[in-house]
Order: structure tokens, then sequence, then C-alpha cells
């Protein structure tokens, strides 16, 4: 198996007090090995994505890690074992601001481990060539 595709519920933060539970699809794939793909579907037609380094997730899981525009942190609520993900970014309307989503850190542990079990740790690697070419290519 060469890719890896699960759908999770992760809860949007609105406030300290309120959640929103989000659709979110996690994507890996053994050609683009550092990266974990996030599609959170925040409406029926509307959905965004963010490519997250693999890596940053898995230390997040049990360490504040990341700094700039994704940090990634557990999280206890209620008891129950998260994992807190703020992104950050500037929208279409040219405003910066950030989204908070909340994961059930055994899911997304879970997945994380299928993952480094399709491209271990220290064992990926970077076509170049064909990256630079692709760049070149769109330019």
């Amino acid at each position: 198996m060469s890719s890896l595709c699960e759908t999770v519920f992760m809860n949007l933060e609105i406030d300290q007090s309120e959640r929103v539970p989000v659709v979110t699809r996690l994507l890996y794939e053994a050609d683009d090995p550092f990266a974990v793909r996030v599609c959170f579907e925040l409406q029926e037609d509307v959905a965004v994505a963010w490519t997250i380094e693999r890596d940053l997730l898995a230390r997040g899981l049990w360490q504040e890690a990341g700094d700039g525009d994704v940090r990634v942190a557990p999280h206890t609520d209620a008891g129950r074992r998260e994992v807190r993900i703020e992104l950050a970014g500037c929208g279409l309307d040219g405003e910066w601001g950030r989204a908070v989503f909340c994961a059930w850190e055994p899911a997304l542990r879970d997945f994380l481990e299928r993952a480094y079990e399709i491209v271990p740790r220290g064992a990926e690697t970077v076509d170049v060539d064909a990256f630079l070419a692709e760049v070149l290519a769109a330019g």
C-alpha cells in the first residue's frame, strides 16, 4: 500500500466553551513522504485543505510542536485525550486569522502509526529532479 486515507471527526473550537464537529479527511501518500494532507469539510460544498509535516503531527501527540502557521500540542478535555491543531494564515479577504481543531488522540496516533508503516521514519526520499520539473512547469 502506498497511500492511506481516513475520515475522522475533529472539533472546530469556536470559543473556549463551544465546539463544532467537522468531518476531516487525513491523507498520506508515499510519494510525498514528509506530508499529511488534512481536508476539513466545513460545509457541504466548502472544504479547506492544509498540508502538515508528518513528524510535526507525531511530535504534537506528546509535546507542543511547531511555530508560525502550524502548531500542534497534546490537550485534555473532560478526561478525553486530544491533539490541538492550530492553523494560522491569510484568508481570501486579506485578513490574518486562525482556526483551532481538536482531534481525538488515539485516532490520530493510529493514522500516524500506519503512515510510518508505509514509509518508516528516516526512509523518506524525494525525487528532486521531478520536483523541480513540476515547479518549473507550473511557473
